[in-house]
C-alpha cells in the first residue's frame, strides 16, 4: 500500500514539471489524452529574404483531467545548409544564431529546385548558415558559408579569405604575375643591364 502511494505521488510530481520538447509537432502535442488547452502563446520570427523559413516558439498551458496546470513549450527551428540546427536569429553565446544567406548555396539550391529534386522549403533552408559557419569575403564583401570561403596566399605571402569567385580571380592574377616575372626576369637582372651612361661636363662637349 505504501509503495502504491509513493508511486502516485511521484507520478503527479512529474506531471507538474514544465515540459520543453524541441521540434515537437502539433499532432504529437494533441496526442496527450484528456488534456485541455487553456492558453496559447506563439512567437514567430520570419527569416528575411525567405518565404517559408521562420523560427517559432509555442507555449501552451494545459489542464489535466484532475485540474492541474502544465506549461508545454514547443520550439521550431531551422536545419541550415551548414548542417547545424538553429532556434534563434540572434546568437546568445550558448547557441548559434542565424549567420547569413549564402548566395552560392542559394544558386545551387535553385538548380535542385528547378529539377524538382527539393521543395521550396528545403531549398531555402539549404541556402542558410548559422553564425558559426558564416564568413565575409575580403574581396567582394559578400557573406558566404564556410564551404565557400578559402584562404588565398599572394606572391608577397599576404593572406586573405575569399569566396569561390574571388579566389578564382586572385589565382588568375597570381598566375599572370608569375608568368610575367619569369618572362622578364632576364631583363630585370641588375647584372644583365648595361651600365648607365656617364654624364658629360660642360667642358667635355
Amino acid at each position: 500500500m505504501l509503495r502504491f502511494i509513493k508511486y502516485v505521488l511521484q507520478y503527479f510530481k512529474h506531471q507538474r514539471q514544465d515540459l520543453t520538447v524541441p521540434q515537437q509537432t502539433d499532432d504529437m502535442f494533441h496526442s496527450i489524452p484528456g488534456y485541455t488547452t487553456i492558453e496559447t502563446n506563439i512567437d514567430n520570427q520570419p527569416i528575411p529574404g525567405t518565404i517559408t523559413q521562420s523560427i517559432s516558439k509555442e507555449e501552451r498551458i494545459l489542464q489535466s483531467p484532475n485540474g492541474e496546470l502544465i506549461t508545454h513549450s514547443n520550439k521550431k527551428g531551422i536545419h541550415c545548409g551548414c548542417g547545424h540546427l538553429i532556434y534563434t536569429i540572434e546568437s546568445n553565446g550558448q547557441q548559434p544564431g542565424l549567420g547569413s544567406r549564402c548566395p552560392i548555396c542559394a544558386a545551387q539550391a535553385v538548380q535542385l529546385l528547378n529539377r524538382g529534386d527539393v521543395t521550396l522549403d528545403q531549398a531555402e533552408a539549404m541556402s542558410l548558415c548559422c553564425s558559426k559557419c558564416s564568413a565575409r569575403c575580403e574581396g567582394c564583401g559578400i557573406n558566404v558559408c564556410r564551404r565557400h570561403i578559402h584562404q588565398f596566399i599572394g606572391l608577397d605571402n599576404s593572406r586573405a579569405w575569399l569566396c569561390d569567385e574571388c579566389v578564382k580571380q586572385a589565382e588568375r592574377d597570381k598566375f599572370f604575375k608569375q608568368t610575367l616575372t619569369i618572362m622578364f626576369s632576364p631583363f630585370l637582372d641588375d647584372n644583365s643591364l648595361p651600365p648607365p651612361a656617364k654624364k658629360r661636363g660642360p667642358n667635355e662637349l
